[in-house]
């Protein structure tokens, strides 16, 4: 399923109230990498109605941050889900009350080879099928293949290391792609929602979740989130 997303403008505090059970939220935001995690971290605040310093995240074992301390927030609201991805000038960030999510974002336009990593570290079809497919098309279909499979492991704290060939795509149209198949650790793969789609021009993003169908909503700040 491809998503066609409009990124409203809003502050971080007007937004909050409007996620629910049933949605997910979705932002894009300016980004450089010395900024480290302090975007994400003023974010986070804004949703969790408290000051930036309270807020502290600490990673798991295999290095997913999540929400440790935010000194002043209700119970629900310090369960808040998260993920975050970056590249070129861009983040995204995914935010849910409930369930798992995961997001990723690439710019195209990268020195690729397509073929070369597909045969060696995805499913076989995969590889097939973009062999199969014209060059112009082929790294447009490549890298929203590599964002669908890194959104549905970051959606459950698993690196490139679990195993890319782990969960198979079937190629659709374009970039997109459909969940096939996927190892039992992380579930069935009628379960999962992996929706691509354009963040900004020059970038392919992905994001997935578990347990039934949300409404996406996707926001854009006024200004700069620094931290």
């Amino acid at each position: 399923m491809s998503l066609q997303l409009e990124f409203d403008v809003a502050a971080p505090r007007d937004a909050a109230p409007l996620l629910d059970d049933q949605s997910i939220h979705l932002w894009r935001i300016p980004y450089a990498s010395p900024q480290r995690r302090a975007p994400l971290v003023a974010l986070l605040a804004g949703y969790l109605g408290v000051t930036e310093a309270t807020v502290r995240l600490d990673d798991d074992a295999r290095g997913k941050p999540h929400l440790a301390v935010a000194t002043g927030a209700r119970g629900d609201d310090a369960m808040l889900e998260f993920n975050w991805s970056h590249s070129g000038d861009y983040a995204l960030i995914a935010l849910a009350r409930s369930g798992v999510v995961g997001v990723d974002i690439e710019r195209l336009g990268k020195d690729l080879r397509p073929i070369e990593i597909a045969r060696r570290f995805f499913d076989a079809g995969e590889a097939d099928v973009l062999e199969a497919l014209d060059p112009g098309a082929r790294d447009r279909a490549f890298i929203g293949l590599w964002c669908a499979k890194e959104a549905v492991l970051k959606a459950v704290g698993e690196g490139l290391s679990f195993g890319l060939a782990r969960l198979a795509f079937a190629h659709v149209a374009g970039a997109d792609w459909h969940l096939s198949a996927v190892d039992p650790v992380l579930g069935e793969a009628r379960d999962w929602r992996v929706s691509g789609f354009d963040p900004a021009p020059g970038y392919r993003g992905c994001l997935a979740w578990r347990d039934g169908n949300r409404r996406i909503l996707a926001f854009q700040p006024a200004k700069a989130l620094t931290g």
